[in-house]
């Protein structure tokens, strides 16, 4: 049968040349075709475009390429014999760039009929075949044509259910009234620290994302009761995946934005081997205008994302790497007295690197092994504040800070398919972290020779080892019924303390388009390691002496239980309805030994500074319970669109007892976002795209009149968090623009952010020069620009 199908595959691509219109634009269409859960090529796997007679089918290790596709969206039809097949609706062909796919199919439980069967939507279902709940796969189309998202995965990641947004200055991913920092990020398997410019110590977020969605390819994202390969985090998982570069063609990507300017390139090693190579830098648009211009306070950023792959008959190796550099400067200057004044030069910044191989063998079709390798290192740093005393002495660079995290991690996944039923699949991975902080700060008293400059603080500590492992079973009853359930275990060597986390998950089928979930887990994280090596200084002398305690070094980890209920139900292919309501509860959350209102959970944002607290235990509590609906139209007949709504409650009780609001409890969110696509001709088109967001203002501590009459107004911390500011609405609109030509294609893309300018309060501060209380507003109307072109 396959050599049949061989023959007659030439025979079809004859057939679609000579039907062919001659001002038609074309393009190739290529990938592989494996079985989702043991990887194994699909031999003979037949790949229909548009139910014409274009096609091919996959040769001996999977791969295919289909020539004279259509430019612009078509449907890509896969099928092989004994798997339900799958139907890609509206892949986007462009004369400048050939089309890659990756197609996992999945085996049948039960005979069924090749004639009969329904091939299902490929858009609501995740990449890991362990997730049955709360979860969903994001494609990065999305993260272009999604208004306001500006290319990044975690803007884009704001517009779905149980993701809280009120704030412009940050990506952070508030998942269901959790801190961000109990995000876990994957890159290629591997865990890896924030991939954010300018993130601070064990934050997960920042201001500007480095990954480049060029280089990146369909990927998941969950948000709770997530599968026992996941550690070391309480909230949610971004499990991302770059993509191969193309191995039969080099081509080329330019791009001018805000977020700076690109340039990519991929391709073969050489003409003869499916080795291929993948790399995108990436410089900030506005730190060349400072350059050029020499404008005060603008960023400075850099990225470049690298991925080489060498695919072999029984072995896959790939070595992938991310890398960014970040500063922004401010200067200000202030009298301190008559004679003495303060001038602030403030460069601050990160720097992230990570590097990583992976290494899968096959032993046979229903077994293989992942192995890998990866380094990061993350240093966010600051300096600010010099002392000049008029006609006098000038004591510069009195302050300085750095914070380096670098974590080695080793990792071994083993996969095994007992039969078309049963899966297993277990790991171990070891992180070896080092911490090594810099701080040199000063003290004075309005007179530059009373000025104490102490010598440098520092904390260096190696090995700090934290193991983790993992085994997880499924069992499909049939293809309507199926079990996932695992233990994942977390052991950090610094402090011998431990966890043991069960996972459970299943999933009932009850009709062809509709499905009830269940998932339960006990998740947890470890604190940020340097909050474990901290010192705390009982008498710090001037020469850096003095008698110290490491009051935070037998901190437990952070847990919750995760319960999650969900429904799914399509009113056809391309709309469904889902629904999903949750409950957590929190403990072991580090609070401070007196009786007061600090829970480390309400830190983690990616611009505060949340770990230098120190004397704390693990007797905090908190409980998020909500409900999520999504009703969502993919994209059919030129048009898309997606509604999503949450409403919920977070709150925490720290060591006075009291039960308070989270800084994260804004009680609900409400998203709705669409688009069309309007077809110019075969060569041009245009989209429109818009996104409207509104949900409950940020919670804060509200200000009260003090009793110091130096002081006007003091945080009211007895109330911590009661007060809420007024609610955020956000209007976002982006129109596109594309034209193919023959070999080359063309974008241009232009957003505004806050179309409205509506004025959304960030905070509320008490101001001590004018004895007010002050607002600071996020970002108003602002309007982007893009052009790429990729040939």
């Amino acid at each position: 049968m396959i050599t049949t199908l061989l023959i007659l595959c030439p025979l079809i691509s004859v057939r679609a040349q000579e039907n062919r219109k001659p001002e038609t634009l074309f393009q190739t269409i290529q990938g592989r075709v494996i079985d989702k859960s043991t990887h194994v090529p699909l031999i003979g796997a037949t790949i229909i475009i548009n139910d014409s007679t274009i096609g091919t089918i996959a040769d001996k290790d999977g791969y295919f390429e289909i020539k004279e596709v259509p430019a612009g969206r078509n449907n890509v039809y896969v099928s092989y014999v004994g798997y339900t097949p799958r139907f890609f609706q509206n892949i986007l062909v462009k004369p400048g760039k050939q089309t890659i796919l990756n197609i996992e199919l999945e085996e049948s439980i039960e005979e069924i009929s090749q004639v009969t069967v329904k091939a299902y939507r490929d858009k609501n279902h995740t990449i890991n075949d362990m997730t049955l709940i709360s979860a969903r796969a994001f494609t990065i189309e999305e993260t272009e044509k999604f208004a306001g998202s500006w290319g990044d995965p975690s803007r884009m990641a704001t517009n779905y259910a149980g993701v809280f947004v009120a704030n412009d200055q940050s990506n952070d991913i508030i998942i269901r009234g959790n801190s961000p920092a109990g995000l876990i990020w994957r890159l290629e398997g591997i865990p890896i620290p924030s991939p954010n410019h300018w993130h601070t110590l064990g934050a997960t977020g920042g201001p500007i994302s480095m990954l480049n969605n060029n280089v990146l390819q369909r990927s998941d994202f969950l948000t709770g009761a997530f599968p026992a390969e996941y550690g070391n985090g309480i909230s949610g998982a971004f499990d991302l995946r770059m993509r191969n570069g193309n191995s039969k063609k080099r081509e080329f990507v330019a791009q001018l934005g805000f977020n700076g300017f690109e340039f990519g390139a991929e391709g073969p090693f050489h003409k003869n081997s499916k080795a291929s190579y993948l790399v995108n830098y990436r410089y900030s648009m506005l730190g060349l205008v400072d350059e050029l211009l020499w404008v005060e306070a603008l960023p400075h950023y850099q990225d470049l994302t690298f991925k080489v792959s060498f695919p072999g008959e029984k072995s896959n190796i790939s070595i992938f790497g991310l890398g960014g550099l970040s500063k922004i400067t401010f200067e200000d200057s202030s009298r301190v007295s008559d004679d003495l004044v303060r001038w602030i030069s403030e460069p601050n910044g990160s720097k992230t690197g990570i590097i990583g191989i992976n290494y899968t063998y096959y032993f046979n079709n229903t077994t293989r092994l992942k192995t890998s390798l990866a380094l990061t290192s993350t240093i966010p740093y600051g300096m600010t504040d010099s002392l000049a005393h008029s006609g006098g002495p000038i004591l510069k660079n009195l302050s300085k800070y750095e914070e380096q995290q670098n974590d080695i991690i080793i990792q071994s996944v083993l996969t095994h398919n007992f039969n078309k039923k049963n899966k297993l699949k277990s790991g171990l991975v070891i992180h070896n972290y080092s911490t090594n902080y810099y701080m040199k700060d000063y003290d004075y008293d309005n007179d530059i020779d009373s000025a104490t400059v102490y010598v440098p603080y520092t904390i260096k500590e190696n090995n700090l080892i934290l193991l983790q492992s993992f085994v997880e079973w499924k069992h499909r009853f049939s293809n309507s019924i199926t079990i996932i359930s695992g233990l994942h275990y977390e052991h950090f060597l610094y402090n011998n303390t431990y966890s043991v986390e069960p996972r459970f998950s299943t999933q009932w089928k009850y009709g062809s388009n509709r499905s009830l979930s269940f998932g339960y887990g006990l998740h947890s994280k470890l604190a940020p390691v340097y909050m474990f090596v901290r010192k705390t200084y009982t008498d710090r002398e001037k020469n850096g002496n003095g008698i110290f305690y490491q009051t935070n070094k037998n901190l437990d980890f952070v847990k919750s239980h995760h319960f999650v209920l969900g429904h799914d139900y399509s009113f056809t292919p391309q709309l469904r309805l889902k629904t999903e309501i949750y409950y957590q509860h929190l403990f072991n959350v580090p609070v401070r030994q007196e009786a007061d209102y600090f829970w480390l959970l309400n830190g983690g944002e990616g611009l505060s500074d949340w770990c230098t607290e120190d004397s704390l235990v693990n007797k905090g509590t908190g409980e998020n319970y909500g409900i999520e609906i999504t009703f969502e139209k993919f994209l059919h007949n030129n048009y898309y669109f997606l509604f999503t709504t949450s409403i919920f409650n977070s709150t925490s009780k720290a060591s006075d007892g009291i039960k308070r609001n989270t800084v994260f409890n804004g009680k609900f969110v409400i998203n709705a976002l669409g688009g069309y696509e309007l077809s110019l001709n075969q060569k041009n088109s245009l989209n429109f795209n818009l996104r409207l967001a509104y949900a409950g203002g940020r919670r804060y501590s509200p200000l009260v009149l003090s009793e110091d009459p130096e002081e006007l107004y003091v945080r009211d911390y007895d109330n911590a968090y009661s007060s809420q500011l007024p609610n955020y609405f956000r209007a976002d609109a982006r129109i596109g623009f594309m034209h193919y030509g023959k070999k080359a294609t063309y974008e241009f893309a232009f957003d505004i952010a806050n179309v409205t300018n509506h004025e959304n309060l960030y905070f509320r501060y008490y101001d001590e020069s004018s004895n007010t209380i002050e607002n600071e507003y996020q970002q108003g109307i602002f309007p982007i620009g893009l052009i790429r072109i990729n040939f």
